[in-house]
């Protein structure tokens, strides 16, 4: 991943978004080690990428592709995000 820092803006971190939000990888924080495995996944600066689950594992969706990850790396994962949810769908009464 791009080591870059984004100075113009300060970024949620991708667990902050609620599931369903479509958001573009902005930067982070992780460490040097886990830069290159997330760079492999398709996890690089501008993609966009929707959140499928917060939690342990986080789940994202990039490129059609669902990731699995740790929760301490999805924290340090800075986005921004481009759409509110989608609606969950209310039962029928």
């Amino acid at each position: 991943m791009d080591s870059r820092k984004e100075t113009t803006r300060s970024w949620p971190s991708l667990t902050s978004l609620a599931e369903g939000t479509l958001a573009r990888l902005r930067g982070s924080t992780v460490p040097d080690a886990d830069k290159d495995l997330l760079t492999a996944l398709g996890l690089v600066r501008n993609r966009k990428l929707l959140i499928r689950k917060i939690g342990a594992p986080c789940i994202v969706e990039v490129r059609g592709v669902r990731i699995g990850l740790a929760a301490p790396i999805a924290a340090c994962l800075k986005v921004e995000p481009l759409d509110p949810p989608a609606p969950k769908p209310t039962p029928a009464a």
